[in-house]
């Protein structure tokens, strides 16, 4: 499977969403209910996480991992990577997708995770706020600093504004022990 990486611009040094997430959604009708329905074509990538993240298939996992590790296996900085860090979820689920993929990272590539450091205090999600009204401002902490320089990997699922992931680096780079901060999404909405 080809995967068609992103460069993302932001706060943190560098960073990748590895495919786009949708390719095509046309309109169908409104349901009963009131929900808006699409046909939606998704890449093969934006798939695999679709059903991973919403549909329960944690089988998904390994398929996602097997795919983006050429990328990894060639990106320069995982060689100077010391811990990987998931991106804090909005949502309580009975797995964390972020918390997945960046623990089978960090066990691939030998390297320390963590799930403990960053925290969301708040179940707002950036993608859901008014483009003119979005102050993202204390929904991240930082539950652990560190005792020693490092570079950290920030990964998430599915990157949409990039606001959650530019509040975590604003609270990471609070840190004076911090060096480089790079950020690995799976797939990018727009």
């Amino acid at each position: 499977m080809k995967i068609n990486p992103i460069k993302l611009y932001g706060n943190w040094d560098e960073g990748w969403a590895l495919d786009k997430h949708v390719i095509s959604s046309i309109f169908i009708d409104t349901d009963i209910y009131g929900h808006e329905r699409y046909d939606t074509t998704r890449s093969e990538l934006g798939e695999l996480l679709y059903n991973f993240k919403y549909k329960g298939k944690h089988e998904n996992l390994d398929k996602i991992i097997e795919i983006i590790k050429p990328f990894l296996d060639e990106w320069h900085i995982l060689k100077t990577i010391d811990i990987v860090l998931p991106v804090p979820s909005s949502k309580a689920r009975n797995y964390q997708p972020a918390n997945e993929i960046a623990y089978a990272i960090a066990e691939i590539y030998k390297l320390h995770y963590s799930d403990d450091v960053l925290e969301k205090v708040s179940n707002i999600e950036s993608k859901n706020m008014d483009r003119s009204n979005k102050n993202l401002d204390g929904i991240i902490i930082v539950k652990k600093g560190a005792n020693r320089r490092h570079n950290i990997l920030l990964v998430d699922d599915l990157y949409s504004t990039g606001g959650t992931l530019q509040e975590c680096v604003k609270e990471l780079r609070k840190d004076p022990l911090l060096n480089k901060i790079y950020v690995l999404t799976i797939t990018k909405t727009r």
